[in-house]
């Protein structure tokens, strides 16, 4: 055993499978991910990823960064992962996948003052929706022919919401009720039109000692109900019913 740990450490193997140099990118997207106020990344995802790391005996770093610049440092860098990633049959190709992390109801939202009044996207036809770069949510909605204008970040569409500058925000039902919270401004759901699950993707030269090792830790986890747990407990403080 001894000299296998050995071998493993004088050829790299050993730090790339305990995942030391690999990197976890992320965005401010609450309450899948976001900085706190003691300035550590947390959110559901993080807290789902921190877990099934030390199930695993696993460690990254961790860093915040606009989603497009972290959505594009783990798809042209060594030992990098980004999260909150929706899995799409575009991305599929481009990165090996661990998951998944939770799940993203998409829906369309208005200010609950507005007079607009929409059950599908079709009816969304002529009016301003709001995304944000590289977002998958924003991508779908263009995919069905609709015009979307995009932001730097998804936390910018709640002032451009209040601001007029868009009509509709498309986006993550959880995500759109916690910025808004934060942001004090009343929002109405018009639908939601798709459930997608989160997934951190990572770059193809991540290890896939490192990735086994971490997916199982995530299936022990969700075997035994802790992944509903780590939700219910971090919804219920930041005071947003499941």
């Amino acid at each position: 055993m001894q000299q296998t740990l050995d071998d493993l450490r004088r050829n790299g193997r050993l730090t790339a499978i305990l995942g030391n140099g690999i990197t976890f990118t992320t965005e401010e997207y609450p309450p899948f991910n976001f900085m706190n106020e003691d300035d550590q990344i947390d959110g559901l995802t993080t807290r789902v990823l921190r877990a099934a790391l030390a199930d695993a005996g696993l460690a990254v770093t961790f860093r915040l960064l606009p989603w497009a610049r972290a959505y594009t440092e783990a798809r042209l860098r060594e030992d990098h992962c980004v999260y909150s990633t929706t899995r799409t049959a575009e991305r599929e190709p481009l990165f090996s996948w661990v998951g998944p992390l939770g799940l993203n109801e998409w829906s369309a939202f208005v200010l609950a003052e507005s007079d607009i009044s929409a059950t599908s996207l079709t009816e969304l036809e002529g009016l301003r929706m709001g995304s944000f770069r590289e977002d998958a949510v924003g991508q779908y909605v263009a995919e069905q022919g609709l015009p979307v204008m995009l932001s730097t970040q998804e936390r910018d569409n709640i002032q451009r919401l209040t601001a007029g500058l868009i009509d509709v925000w498309v986006t993550g039902d959880l995500a759109a009720r916690q910025i808004a919270t934060e942001a004090e401004v009343a929002l109405r759901r018009l639908f939601s039109f798709k459930r997608a699950e989160l997934y951190l993707a990572c770059h193809p030269s991540v290890d896939d000692a490192f990735l086994s090792a971490l997916q199982a830790s995530l299936d022990r986890l969700a075997a035994t109900s802790g992944l509903a747990r780590i939700e219910d407990e971090l919804l219920d403080a930041l005071g947003i019913a499941p």
